[in-house]
């Protein structure tokens, strides 16, 4: 987790792979390190490590069957804006920890990837490519603004 109270410890590792680098090659002129941000989607456990509290994007019938969810906990237009804000607030922490690059996932099901199969959303979320690719576009463009110098790469998922 990129936040706060992790920063010291991302920090100190960075640090740890620089020095490992620099040890095994002699420089670490050529190492290139990255965190990967997410947010887990349907898959997230924020308040216990086995009780599962999914967050969608929209209500999709057959995964909300497969994961229990009697009615799907969809995140509202103000909830995505608060998401897009701690993906930004992640980014300029990894920076400050000596991160190279940030790698935004939206792949594999999380809600990222949700975001880009959001056809039946309705709002500024959803329904139009323009608006599916909305979520990942204001987390780039506040990445941008915020470390202009913080490289982005994407993990997006090949059959959607």
């Amino acid at each position: 987790m990129v936040a706060d109270h992790t920063f010291e410890a991302l920090k100190e590792l960075n640090q740890d792979m620089h020095k490992a680098h620099k040890n095994k090659f002699g420089s670490d002129d050529d190492l290139l390190i990255g965190l990967q941000l997410t947010h887990s989607g349907r898959y997230s456990h924020p308040n216990e490590a086995a009780k599962l509290e999914s967050v969608t994007a929209y209500s999709h019938p057959l995964l909300d069957k497969k994961f229990g969810n009697t009615q799907a906990n969809v995140v509202s237009d103000d909830e995505v804006k608060n998401i897009i804000a701690h993906f930004v607030k992640a980014a300029v922490l990894a920076q400050k920890a000596g991160f190279d690059f940030v790698d935004i996932k939206h792949a594999h099901g999380y809600l990222g990837h949700e975001f880009l199969t959001a056809f039946d959303r309705s709002g500024p979320y959803g329904g139009s490519f323009e608006n599916r690719t909305r979520f990942s576009r204001e987390i780039i463009e506040g990445i941008k603004r915020e470390v202009p110098d913080l490289k982005i790469s994407a993990r997006l998922s090949f059959f959607d």
